[in-house]
C-alpha cells in the first residue's frame, strides 16, 4: 500500500497544526478570510496593529484570549510570535487540479521546490512566489517541511493567498504536468 501512494500524484489534503503566529501572518489570515476559531494576545498588549487585529477578531465572533508569553510561546512552537497567535482550522493542500485552474486560461506559473525541510527556507520561497504572481507551489510529501506556524510567520502571510499543492510522488507529478 505504501508503495503504491509513494508513485501516486493524489496530494494529502490534510496540513499542519492550524497556529498562525505574528502580527503580518495573523493580518494575512483575517485578509484572507481564514477560518480563526480563537487569537491569544499577549496579556496587557492592546497597542498597535494587535489592536486593531483584536478589533477584528471581536467583529467576527472570534474568541480573544489573553496569555502570558509562555503559553503564546509554546502555542506558536518557539517561533516569535510578536504578542499574537491564531488558532486556525486546519489548512488544507490544494490539489495541483486546483492550482492549474487558477491559471483561467494562461500558462501555468508553478513553483516545485524539492527537499526544502527548513520551514523557514519554504516560507521565503513561499512568499516569493506569490510576490511572482505564481499560481501555486508543488512540494513532496516526504522530505519537506509542512505548513507550520513557522512557515506561515516567514511567509509573512503569503500562505495564505498561494495554494500549497503536497504530492507523494514529485517526479510523477511533473510527468503528469
Amino acid at each position: 500500500m505504501e508503495e503504491r501512494a509513494k508513485h501516486s500524484a493524489r496530494p494529502q489534503k490534510t496540513a499542519g497544526e492550524g497556529i498562525i503566529a505574528g502580527r503580518n501572518a495573523v493580518g494575512e489570515a483575517f485578509r484572507a478570510q481564514r477560518e480563526i476559531d480563537s487569537i491569544y494576545i499577549q496579556r496587557g498588549e492592546r497597542k498597535g496593529s494587535v489592536a486593531k487585529l483584536v478589533a477584528i477578531a471581536r467583529d467576527r465572533g472570534i474568541p480573544v484570549k489573553e496569555a502570558d508569553s509562555r503559553k503564546l510561546e509554546e502555542l506558536a512552537g518557539g517561533e516569535n510570535h510578536q504578542g499574537i497567535v491564531a488558532v486556525a482550522a486546519a489548512a488544507s493542500y490544494a490539489t495541483v487540479e486546483e492550482i492549474l485552474q487558477r491559471a483561467e486560461g494562461e500558462p501555468p506559473f508553478l513553483v516545485l521546490a524539492d527537499r526544502v525541510e527548513d520551514p523557514h527556507n519554504l516560507g521565503a520561497i513561499i512568499r516569493t512566489a506569490e510576490a511572482a504572481g505564481a499560481h501555486g507551489l508543488i512540494i513532496p510529501k516526504r522530505h519537506s517541511a509542512g505548513l507550520t506556524a513557522a512557515v506561515a510567520r516567514t511567509s509573512a502571510g503569503a500562505v495564505e493567498h498561494l495554494p500549497v499543492a503536497r504530492v507523494p510522488n514529485l517526479a510523477a507529478a511533473i510527468e503528469e504536468l
